[in-house]
């Protein structure tokens, strides 16, 4: 059950969806301009109060491999919520707001509590709860308008070569992010996230599958997961209060 060490990981990279599937259709024109390109992919930007999931998770570290089930809640700007299952029973609770993040493990009765640096750490660069939002959603943690521009692959192609490198690729079909991945060459450690297939869900084109591989501090770590059963602005409970008696998790 070593896995319950890595829900944090997960956590900060939960997307959602449901609903018919969206699919590039489109392909991606030659003599499209940089600054239109940008604008369309702000404009697919989705607007939501609050919004709620059930999926499955799939997690390989090249040691171990591990299946779960994880309902995800989040309200837009404040608050993201996770409870992690197997076979019905709940093993691990996760709560990450803009300043904080804070889980625990039952079975190890093991809990952390921290601030929101330990997702900028795994990430590798600093990042915010707003650009964590975004990332989840299929839109691009920063600004494309000063990245370079080309067309690759039939996708709209942002880069930055420098220290950290970094991609955002967008799909001409509706401007949402295919692939985003930042990188550091020199220390050997990356980032990539894969959103393979959206789809609609109340007129809202969201991620329906989204692969993650991470590399970091000789750590490889694969995380694949299926979003189900999304609702967006209905009201809900963020019930989370850490345990007491639990031992402090060492990252």
């Amino acid at each position: 059950m070593k896995y319950f060490k890595y829900l944090y990981i997960v956590a900060a990279f939960i997307v959602i969806a449901c609903g018919s599937t969206q699919r590039a259709a489109n392909d991606a024109v030659a003599t499209a301009k940089k600054s239109k390109v940008v604008k369309a992919h702000e404009a697919a930007r989705i607007d939501y109060e609050t919004m709620r999931a059930r999926l499955s998770v799939s997690y390989d570290n090249s040691q171990t491999t591990r299946s779960f089930t994880m309902n995800l809640r989040m309200e837009k700007g404040k608050q993201i919520w996770m409870s992690a299952s197997i076979l019905g029973f709940t093993g691990a609770k996760v709560y990450i707001t803009p300043d904080r993040v804070q889980f625990y493990e039952k079975l190890n009765k093991r809990s952390f509590d921290g601030d929101f640096s330990l997702i900028s750490d795994f990430l590798g660069e600093e990042i915010t709860f707003n650009q964590l939002e975004d990332l989840l959603l299929g839109q691009a943690v920063e600004s494309l308008g000063k990245k370079d521009f080309n067309i690759a692959n039939n996708n709209y192609q942002f880069s930055e070569d420098a220290i950290v490198v970094k991609l955002f690729s967008l799909r001409p079909s509706d401007f949402k992010v295919s692939e985003q991945s930042i990188s550091k060459p020199s220390e050997g450690s990356y980032l990539k996230m894969n959103y393979p297939e959206y789809q609609i869900v109340d007129g809202k084109i969201v991620p329906l599958e989204v692969r993650i591989e991470a590399k970091q501090r000789n750590r490889d770590s694969k995380v694949e997961m299926e979003f189900k059963n999304v609702e967006f602005d209905q009201q809900m409970t963020f019930p989370f209060s850490m345990p007491q008696g639990y031992s402090t998790f060492k990252l």
